[in-house]
């Protein structure tokens, strides 16, 4: 035994290990996160990156420091720090009250003179490094042995919630309707969301002007208006699971905005929930018409949290920091040739964002039939949610035009694609009401309001809106204050006899904090379908 532990300790002294334990405890560790989202593939490339790049760097290092164990210690601290400078950036914001020290003017400089320092010390340190190769070798082996631990509990997590924010479907289990509906009496419904789309309130309290003209429109096709409707929760992933749900998140989930798992759970909700699993058992044909969701079979298009889940590895790195904090600023950079790569980026996300809104315009109206089966259709438009790339009339911006420099800029802008929205609402809903058959059920609602630091104080930020169509304009359930929580229960006890209660109207503000689950609640396992 002792002469294995001497065989196992001259090893570790003596071979640079660390160079290839760095990336793979790198990987391992951002692959947990979001464990079960990332394919196989996807973490061998960006891995193979990783040790490709520490390669290149070793080789230009041993070419200066004549030296493969001195290279192999600078190209390490190197790595690491290329490596970690997001977590340590981070950790920054967090411990500084200053932004001071946060800055990459103040923060890279320091940096490369710590690495320059690094680089010199080596270059005349004579002594061998075989301590440092023992520890930087038992260190990040017990670090990748402790994260085999997370991997279960993430595993045992996502396997008792499904991967999905809301695994408890409570109204698909309680949906006992009292009589059986003939298929011939079931309405089509249309659900079409515009993200951040405020209510004529909340714009009143934003830059004092209303909705008007959509508000006439609306009313003369005898839709209900509910004037102080206001959305549970201030963001997208998790009204969206509300209103589908139909029930407030459990109580074990934080909503917070910065967990990518909270994002991926989300986006996974909005297709497996009580909803829709209640309306396939009512034999409805459902579609799914929206650009969130990974995996989604209705959208063949980019999703609006690809780039998050691509880049999820990247923005960890300093290249990635760098790319993503200041090279998309194109305040931030005075040089002519940045700013031509600015502009091309900028014009390709625009371009991104016309083809999905169209692409969606597209799907919804495709859909519309006088016949077949009772269908469900989801359609979600990415305005007037920023980036504002409409005009009031529709018209693309240059990409100039789109960046937002000063943050009163914002609230017109917004306007200006909340005036071209109403414009769209308005031929979608003719549309729908012209060439699909006449019991059709018509639900427009922005998902949230419109998204400020003194609408999250005031409330304006919840402030959504929330218009209702029923064919026989009955609207006696409905109510002027109903949340997103609410609606699909007021249309299944219409409709189905679904005889579910309603819960109570509350708005719930998302915060910036990035653990999603509650430690001190239970998960409790339900019956998901």
């Amino acid at each position: 035994m002792r002469l294995l532990y001497q065989q196992i300790t001259h090893f570790f002294k003596t071979r640079p290990l660390f160079l290839l334990l760095l990336p793979l405890f790198f990987i391992y560790s951002g692959y947990n996160e979001l464990f079960g989202f990332l394919s196989f593939r996807f973490v061998a490339l960006n891995f193979a990156v990783c040790v490709v790049c520490m390669l290149l760097l070793l080789l230009v290092s041993f070419l200066f420091l004549k030296s493969l164990t001195k290279a192999s210690v600078f190209t390490f601290f190197c790595s690491l720090f290329f490596l970690v400078f997001g977590y340590l950036h981070d950790s920054l914001k967090q411990l500084s009250s200053t932004a001071f020290f946060t800055k990459f003017t103040i923060l890279l400089p320091i940096c490369a003179l710590l690495l320059l320092f690094l680089f010199l010390y080596l270059k005349k340190r004579k002594k061998d490094f075989t301590e440092l190769h023992l520890f930087l070798n038992a260190l990040f082996c017990i670090l990748l042995l402790s994260e085999i631990p997370n991997s279960i509990k993430r595993y045992r997590l996502d396997q008792s919630v499904h991967n999905l924010i809301d695994f408890r479907f409570n109204a698909f289990n309680s949906y006992l309707p009292s009589a059986p509906l003939v298929d011939s009496l079931k309405p089509d419904i249309y659900f079409l969301v515009f993200d951040a789309m405020t209510s004529s309130k909340g714009l009143m309290q934003v830059i004092g002007k209303n909705h008007t003209e959509l508000d006439s429109f609306l009313h003369q096709q005898e839709f209900y208006i509910a004037e102080n409707a206001s959305a549970n929760y201030n963001s997208t992933i998790h009204s969206l699971s509300t209103t589908f749900n139909m029930d407030y998140l459990p109580t074990w989930i934080v909503p917070v905005a910065n967990d990518p798992k909270a994002l991926f759970w989300g986006s996974a909700s909005i297709l497996n929930n009580s909803l829709f699993s209640i309306l396939q058992k009512e034999g409805y044909e459902t579609k799914s018409y929206q650009p969130i969701s990974f995996d989604n079979k209705d959208w063949n298009d980019e999703t609006f949290f690809s780039n998050l889940k691509k880049n999820h590895f990247y923005f960890k790195t300093l290249p990635g920091r760098l790319s993503r904090d200041l090279f998309w600023n194109y305040s931030k950079i005075d040089l002519p040739f940045i700013h031509q790569k600015q502009i091309q980026f900028i014009e390709d996300r625009n371009q991104q964002k016309l083809q999905s809104f169209n692409r969606t315009a597209e799907l919804l109206k495709n859909s519309c039939s006088t016949t077949g089966k009772p269908k469900f259709v989801y359609s979600h438009f990415m305005i007037p949610h920023e980036q504002y790339i409409f005009d009031s009339t529709g018209k693309l911006k240059l990409p100039l035009q789109t960046i937002i420099h000063r943050k009163e800029e914002d609230a017109p802008a917004y306007y200006q694609q909340v005036i071209y929205a109403g414009k769209v609402i308005k031929e979608l809903v003719q549309h729908i009401r012209e060439n699909n058959k006449k019991n059709t059920v018509i639900i427009v609602a922005g998902d949230h309001g419109y998204r400020t630091e003194q609408g999250n104080k005031t409330g304006y930020t919840f402030s959504n809106l929330q218009a209702i169509y029923f064919p026989d304009r009955q609207y006696q359930q409905l109510y002027d204050s109903i949340s997103p929580v609410n609606t699909f229960r007021v249309v299944l006890n219409k409709y189905f006899n679904a005889g579910f209660t309603l819960h109570a109207d509350s708005s719930i503000l998302v915060s910036s904090k990035k653990e999603t689950i509650r430690k001190s609640e239970k998960i409790q396992p339900a019956r998901t379908p």
